[in-house]
């Protein structure tokens, strides 16, 4: 006697089911703990990482290249920003207390060194809790011996989620003749920075030298 086969279709439902459930509780653990990594260029990249020919674009929680634009007060050109001849590099210095009174933006040295002109800014971002520092990025634009500098900032990880201070310093090579240095802060705020300018040498507020008449000069 010839039996005939029946499929089971509840088992199959309940396995294609089991199948989905099984996808989108990956999708989401994935998502949550940001396990999700990018692939540019054939190579892979985690999460909040920048890409190193593209210093704009990072890898997002999505899994995604994104690259974010930097916007600048009309009366700028973002085309003439660069980071050609630039050694940018970023500390840590504390967490801010926000019921204590504190400038979110100042420079901390302003000076000719034997490189170049080397500018230290202070200034209010985000880091982790453990004081990781998110990834950031110096430009810099000149404009007769007018220096303007820029960072921007990657905070597309959760986990930099606590005000901090940190401190970005920018060595330009081969440059010392400037009358002017300004900062350009993420949010189109220019604040200039209190200098003066002797023989080819940048003084801060405050700082002594000896001028053309061999007095002593202060500068203010």
């Amino acid at each position: 006697m010839n039996r005939k086969w029946h499929p089971n279709w509840l088992v199959f439902f309940t396995f294609a089911l089991f199948v989905s459930a099984l996808g989108t509780f990956i999708t989401t653990f994935r998502d949550q703990f940001g396990l999700k990594k990018c692939v540019y260029g054939g190579i892979e990249y985690e999460v909040g990482q920048s890409i190193p020919d593209e210093p704009r674009c990072f890898c997002n929680e999505k899994g995604e290249v994104v690259c974010e634009e930097i916007e600048i007060e009309s009366s700028l050109d973002i085309a003439d920003f660069t980071n050609e001849d630039l050694d940018f590099s970023t500390s840590f210095l504390n967490f801010v207390d926000i019921d204590t009174p504190f400038e979110d933006m100042r420079f901390g040295e302003v000076s000719t060194v034997g490189k170049g002109l080397k500018v230290v800014v202070e200034r209010l971002s985000f880091c982790s809790v453990d004081e990781e520092l998110p990834p950031q990025i110096g430009y810099y634009s000149i404009s007769g011996e007018q220096l303007q500098l820029k960072t921007t900032t990657n905070l597309l990880p959760r986990r930099f989620n606590s005000e901090c201070m940190v401190s970005n310093t920018f060595l330009i090579h081969g440059l010392s003749e400037v009358t002017k240095v300004s900062y350009v802060s993420e949010d189109n705020r220019i604040i200039d920075a209190n200098i003066c300018v002797f023989n080819g040498r940048v003084y801060n507020k405050g700082d002594a030298f000896v001028g053309d008449n061999g007095e002593v000069v202060v500068c203010e």
